[in-house]
């Protein structure tokens, strides 16, 4: 038989031994749970969360003009450290190059307030991370933003216009624009759009912490214009290459779009014949006038080499030429204006904003005079029968017949 006092320490002992096991059991445990978390969280870029440190932040986003050594008061750090962030990310992403409404963060020990990292939004999927490391030098990385990727399935009916159609639906602008852009090559947009057209898109939606960040690309869709239906899916094959393809596996991209600028409409067509309303006599027209409101974004309509830039007499005023693999060239007339860097020489890509409607020159209003030649003889832009890129090859039709079937099921099941 115990006495009371024995019996109270032997209490006490078996209580120590239970609290000494719980901690021996949980503990690591603990530990390892929040060292997992921090690990999955080291590459969630722009929205990192730091589970053991607190930082000091400074945040600005890029205004027009801004050049990055010019940022101190914005990230409170001097002219040498800047020099020093721009020769240390060189060779990873040249911060020379930063863009209008990109965001950058500079991260600041609460302690000292000495510079522990920056972030630089590169784009939607990647961020520039230079970081203090614990030798104290500073290292460059690029970084992939983790998304939770959804998938969402709309569908609509023209009334008016593709654009308030898509919008009606539920569709932002870019997806919207972005559908256009797919189908371009067969469908104009422009003129040929009528009252009933149907469409229906499946598309990503990317999240971050439960919230939607932006809406991705279309990976498959349907138009259905004068009761044809028009399909694009998305397909990227082993080589890196991505494009939109019909049910087929045919390229839907041809080598010129069916129009270089969002217009409004045809204010005068191509013709060896036709009343010029400013001199009041018949001359040739062999070119296409889109109206368009004056400083609407004119692309360029293929792939080439810019070959004019600048004042082509009274005539055209403000004008490029582009000359496309040796056969075709395009001359855009009557322009406000020039994109940045387009100059004599510059190597442009199909869609690219290369200047802006105007009416410059002999013109009556705002409308872009779009004209083309073939082996330097004018050819009307809107007769050609232009070849579409090349299809899926044949080393990758099996994989993407399988894809395509999976997104039909997909598709269908919306």
């Amino acid at each position: 038989m115990f006495s009371k006092g024995k019996k109270e320490i032997k209490i006490r002992k078996i209580l120590s031994l239970l609290i000494i096991s719980l901690i021996i059991i949980f503990v690591p445990v603990l530990i390892s749970g929040l060292y997992n978390k921090k690990e999955a969280n080291v590459n969630e870029i722009s929205l990192i969360k730091e589970d053991f440190f607190s930082y000091h932040l400074n945040e600005h986003i890029i205004n027009s003009g801004e050049v990055f050594v010019k940022l101190n008061t914005a990230l409170n750090l001097n002219s040498q450290q800047l020099q020093e962030l721009l020769e240390i990310s060189k060779n990873v992403y040249n911060l020379s190059q930063i863009k209008v409404g990109n965001g950058i963060k500079a991260f600041f020990d609460p302690n000292n307030n000495e510079f522990q990292k920056l972030e630089y939004e590169i784009d939607k999927d990647n961020i520039l991370v230079i970081e203090k490391q614990e030798n104290g030098q500073l290292k460059a990385e690029k970084r992939t933003i983790e998304y939770e990727v959804k998938l969402d399935k709309i569908d609509g009916k023209v009334e008016n216009s593709l654009y308030q159609a898509g919008q009606k639906a539920g569709l932002k602008d870019k997806t919207i624009m972005e559908m256009a852009d797919i189908f371009a090559w067969d469908i104009d947009f422009g003129i040929e759009v009528r009252e009933g057209d149907e469409f229906e898109v499946l598309y990503e939606k990317k999240f971050f912490d439960g919230k939607e960040v932006y809406v991705g690309k279309i990976l498959m869709a349907k138009y259905k214009n004068n009761n044809k239906d028009y399909w694009a899916i998305y397909y990227k094959d082993a080589e890196n290459r991505e494009d939109y393809y019909d049910l087929e596996g045919n390229c839907l991209r041809k080598q010129f779009l069916r129009a270089p600028v969002n217009y409004k409409y045809i204010s005068s067509g191509y013709s060896l014949s036709r009343f010029h309303p400013v001199w009041g006599v018949y001359t040739t027209h062999q070119a296409i006038d889109y109206a368009a409101p004056c400083g609407t974004p004119v692309s360029a309509s293929g792939a080439g080499t810019v070959i004019f830039v600048g004042w082509k007499n009274n005539v055209y005023g403000r004008t490029i030429e582009i000359r496309h693999n040796g056969v075709y060239t395009t001359r855009y007339a009557h322009l406000s204006g020039y994109a940045k860097g387009i100059k004599y020489g510059t190597k442009v890509v199909q869609g690219q904003i290369i200047g802006f409607v105007g009416t410059s020159g002999t013109s009556t209003g705002c409308h872009l005079d779009y004209a083309m030649k073939k082996y330097n003889s004018f050819v009307n832009p809107l007769t050609q029968n232009f070849e579409r890129s090349e299809p899926i090859k044949e080393i990758h039709r099996e994989n993407f017949n399988i894809y395509k079937e999976a997104l039909l099921r997909l598709f269908n099941s919306g």
